[in-house]
């Protein structure tokens, strides 16, 4: 099919409107005088078929209604309307009631047809008047059926009255334009339409018309531009009623099938459209008509492949989130609707295939939506218990770390930075552990490394290892200033002061005298994720962390000493007395040490 559906030239409208009414000065009632003036003009244009979608109802004047009766008998080819309300069950109408117009229906040899689930009629609401139907040729019901949101997708092409297949004023019009029997219409299933052996040029085929699945067949519309109220040859032509009473001779209506319309004002016979706003019913009526001779239709898809869509998307959203990230999987959410919004688009263009997006959509954007929140939440539980394991390796202070910059944190290799390193080890730990049972030495291991782990890290230090019984930590200094070493020396003071709480906890059950060495450095050292791909650590490396560690060998159990660069930090902060210069495994020069004195506090 075309990209957009085209007019037929095969149609023509005549319509009764505004203009038509205020030419004539009878703006509001048109006497049946004028009705039967245009039937006349129509008549006398010699048209293949002529459908009547006015609805007269009683007025007081009835001047002119015999003569209209009168032109309508003469041509003996109008189809005339009535009106019908349609539901969802197959309730048989009681014949008594609707007996004319069931005999009249009944006489026109309609298909049979079960209680598939298509349209139903349930009553006859408006009756085509008796008279009208002696001088008709025939009947179709002129509904309309808009969407829930009021606009009008789709036109109810068939319907089940009492077991018959009735057909629509617009598919009645049009068979009577290609002297069709109606008898040959097939309702294949609520998906399909079939009108065996229909004139098609020169040839006939058997015509299959896409359904909704309820009877109803989508309106193919096109843009108003196409639509051309002109009267050129080879184009949809169009006269207002008052215009066709004014032409003299008569119009050549030859091979054309005219619909004469109400949609002034007062008709009140328009509906609003997916494309430009409101059109008159008779004229969606054409277009309709127009679909069926050019075979531009929309094709519906099928519930059942409605669901196998719906099953597809969600499948390949379920995968994608069991190996996606919960923000790569939002996006891709996003990206699969927006393509699959896209190839519909397409495919309706180009093919005229019309999925329920909705109904696609909304199921699937559940499901996306409850992926993508279950995805973010197992992320947060997996962040937790990841966090809550890594606190049993990173300091609080080197976890905050990881969490606001993990980029930068994961970086392999270290950074040049001044620091303060810290040992702590217990003073005659060997002799304890020879005399000890290995349980009581594990209790106060776990004690000591926990009392003194606890006090580092509240100054945001880093414990970067255990040496048997010994710890050595490190403190950075922030970006804008250098306070590790007044941080590592508070640490050793709370660390000494610790200590001595302990000794009286183990003095009193009898064990072992209770003493810690405290030493401090500071300088430059590489900081940072040091070691091969299979095993790294975020580490320091440098001298400062030798002396560090060399620094209790002159010192006293229950000593806090520290070398010349973190004393010229802390001098102004402590009583700190000169140690003297020291010889000191690995450093070829003896190192000056200081002693913070005992009891100094800042």
């Amino acid at each position: 099919m075309e990209k957009e559906p085209e007019m037929s030239s095969d149609v023509v409208l005549v319509a009764l409107d505004d203009n038509s009414k205020k030419a004539s000065g009878h703006p509001y009632l048109w006497p049946y005088d004028y009705y039967a003036e245009t039937v006349k003009k129509i008549t006398n244009g010699k048209p293949t078929s002529f459908g009547m979608d006015i609805i007269f109802t009683n007025t007081v004047d009835a001047t002119g209604w015999d003569k209209l009766i009168d032109e309508l008998g003469v041509s003996y080819m109008a189809v005339n309307p009535y009106m019908v309300k349609i539901g969802d069950k197959a309730n048989p109408l009681e014949v008594s009631m609707h007996r004319d117009i069931i005999k009249e229906l009944t006489l026109e040899k309609l298909p049979i047809v079960g209680s598939q689930d298509i349209n139903h009629v349930e009553d006859i609401i408006y009756k085509t008047h008796p008279k009208l139907q002696e001088v008709s040729s025939s009947l179709g019901f002129a509904n309309i059926q808009p969407d829930p949101d009021g606009v009008l997708r789709r036109l109810p092409i068939v319907a089940e009255l009492n077991g018959m297949l009735v057909p629509h004023l617009f598919l009645k019009l049009l068979c009577e334009h290609f002297a069709y029997q109606v008898s040959n219409i097939e309702l294949a299933s609520p998906y399909k339409l079939i009108l065996h052996k229909f004139p098609h040029g020169d040839d006939v085929k058997n015509l299959e018309i896409p359904l909704d699945g309820y009877g109803n067949m989508l309106i193919n519309y096109m843009s108003f531009d196409k639509i051309q109220y002109q009267h050129k040859k080879g184009e949809f032509r169009y006269y207002s009623a008052w215009e066709l009473i004014q032409h003299r001779k008569a119009l050549n209506f030859k091979e054309k099938t005219v619909l004469f319309g109400d949609h002034s004002l007062a008709a009140r016979d328009s509906s609003p459209t997916p494309l430009d706003g409101e059109l008159n019913n008779p004229l969606i009526f054409c277009i309709a008509m127009s679909n069926i001779i050019n075979e531009s239709f929309i094709t519906p898809i099928s519930g059942s492949a409605t669901i196998y869509q719906i099953i597809f998307l969600v499948m390949v959203l379920l995968i994608c989130a069991t190996r996606m990230k919960a923000f790569e999987f939002g996006l891709l959410s996003i990206g699969i609707l927006i393509l699959y919004i896209c190839i519909n688009f397409i495919l309706f263009i180009n093919n005229g295939l019309q999925v329920q997006l909705l109904n696609v959509l909304i199921p699937v954007l559940t499901a996306a939506s409850y992926l993508l929140i279950y995805s973010v939440y197992y992320s947060q539980v997996k962040m937790g218990v990841l966090e809550g394991s890594l606190q049993s390796y990173l300091s609080p202070h080197l976890m905050e770390k990881l969490k606001n910059d993990p980029g930068d944190m994961m970086k392999p290799g270290g950074v040049r930075k001044r620091i303060t390193v810290l040992f702590s080890d217990i003073a005659g730990f060997t002799s304890f552990t020879d005399q000890a049972d290995p349980e009581e030495v594990q209790k106060v291991l776990e004690e000591y490394f926990s009392e003194m782990t606890s006090i580092v890290f509240e100054k945001n230090g880093i414990v970067d290892k255990y040496y048997g019984d010994g710890i050595m930590a490190f403190f950075e200094n922030p970006e804008d200033g250098v306070t590790s070493a007044q941080t590592a020396v508070k640490s050793a003071v709370e660390m000494q002061e610790k200590a001595v709480e302990l000794d009286k906890k183990y003095q009193a059950q009898k064990r072992f005298p209770f003493a810690i060495y405290v030493c401090i450095a500071t300088g430059y050292a590489k900081v940072g994720n040091i070691g091969p791909p299979e095993k790294v650590d975020y580490t320091v490396i440098g001298s400062v962390v030798n002396k560090a560690s060399r620094l209790d060998g002159p010192g006293d159990p229950g000593d806090i000493l520290m070398d010349e660069d973190t004393f010229f930090f802390v001098k102004d902060d402590y009583e700190i007395e000169d140690f003297g210069s020291h010889e000191l495994k690995g450093f070829e020069k003896l190192v000056q040490i200081y002693k913070l004195k005992a009891g100094a506090s800042a």
